[in-house]
């Protein structure tokens, strides 16, 4: 139980530092309207821009945390993975509220994640529960199929949006990742 504590706390404060980076990244992006006007940091934040900044320094606070720790690499993809469903269906789940029936996508994607993330939920409780990776290549897939039916994507390559293409290389670095982790427990296991 450590270790999931550890795991927790880890993806909690990297969910916070996400949230503070993302809306003080308005300071990074116009800093002469929060000079000028200190109050812009409470209205607005940093956009899709920003939204990448705190992704990335939020992954990187996980990567070391979890490099300090050496925890079971199980309990992190599995918690991860739990993090990230549950936000993904909360954020579609409200966009769909706020902007009505237009967003009935977002509400498609909200109804699948949920059904993903009881899955997952239901299935850790087993000894021969799937890791959270495959949840999150499940994810990916889906998400890339959903996005077929969006009158208004824009084709970006070979008929897939960038949405789609972002889904489908995450879905194929947790894949690779599942694979590696499988090569290497194989390995410690023959040697």
């Amino acid at each position: 139980m450590a270790t999931d504590r550890i795991v927790l706390t880890a993806v909690s404060n990297a969910f916070w530092l996400w949230i503070i980076i993302w809306k003080m990244s308005f300071l990074i992006f116009h800093p002469i309207e929060v000079i000028q006007s200190p109050a812009t940091l409470l209205y607005f934040d940093g956009g899709e821009r920003g939204e990448w900044i705190a992704s990335m320094v939020a992954a990187v606070y996980i990567y070391m945390k979890a490099a300090k720790f050496r925890t079971c690499s199980i309990s992190w993809d599995n918690i991860l993975v739990l993090y990230l469903l549950a936000g993904w269906m909360i954020y579609q789940t409200l966009y769909f509220i706020i902007v009505g029936r237009t967003a009935w996508l977002h509400g498609a994607s909200a109804v699948f994640t949920a059904v993903l993330l009881s899955f997952h939920l239901y299935s850790t409780k087993s000894a021969s529960s799937p890791k959270g990776s495959t949840f999150a290549v499940w994810f990916s897939i889906g998400q890339v199929i959903l996005e077929f039916w969006d009158p208004d994507r824009s084709i970006w390559l070979l008929s897939f949006s960038k949405h789609q293409l972002f889904f489908l290389v995450v879905a194929m670095v947790f894949a690779g990742w599942s694979w590696l982790k499988e090569m290497k427990q194989r390995g410690d296991e023959d040697g």
